[in-house]
């Protein structure tokens, strides 16, 4: 599937695997997510409650905004705990504000991507993600 690069995270000719962690529902990050650990402290997705998006191929179909959004990304960076890569359905300007000032401090930082939800749709949760510049592809079979 070809996805736009909404901010860039890795080298050209880089390629990032990870599991897919598939959010069906809207998501916050502020108040979502703990800057501390990562962990998703979602009240209405019972299914994905606790789990880490460290590492993880981070599929959200609809970003609610917040302005402290790009703080709680910036300290999942910092920390180390942010995930491998991050796809929108739509940019969000607040979100790739917290991986640009992430870069510019010279920290690692996830690609953020565009992927429309109807195609979001067909990538299983726990999927094994192959995520190569402007494409993904994914394996239900290795997840």
């Amino acid at each position: 599937m070809q996805c736009e690069i909404i901010v860039a995270g890795f080298p050209e000719g880089e390629v990032i695997r990870a599991p897919a962690l598939v959010l069906a529902e809207p998501i916050s990050f502020w108040g979502n997510v703990s800057p501390i650990d990562g962990r998703l402290l979602l009240s209405s997705q019972l299914k994905n409650r606790e789990r880490f998006i460290s590492g993880s191929a981070l599929f959200i179909r609809e970003l609610r905004g917040s302005s402290s959004a790009s703080s709680v990304l910036l300290e999942l960076v910092y920390r180390r705990l942010a995930p491998a890569a991050i796809i929108l359905d739509s940019p969000d300007a607040i979100l790739a504000l917290g991986a640009i000032v992430g870069r510019e401090m010279g920290w690692s930082i996830p690609p953020i991507l565009r992927l429309p939800a109807c195609a979001q749709k067909r990538v299983p949760d726990g999927a094994q993600v192959l995520i190569a510049h402007t494409s993904i592809s994914f394996s239900a079979g290795d997840s």
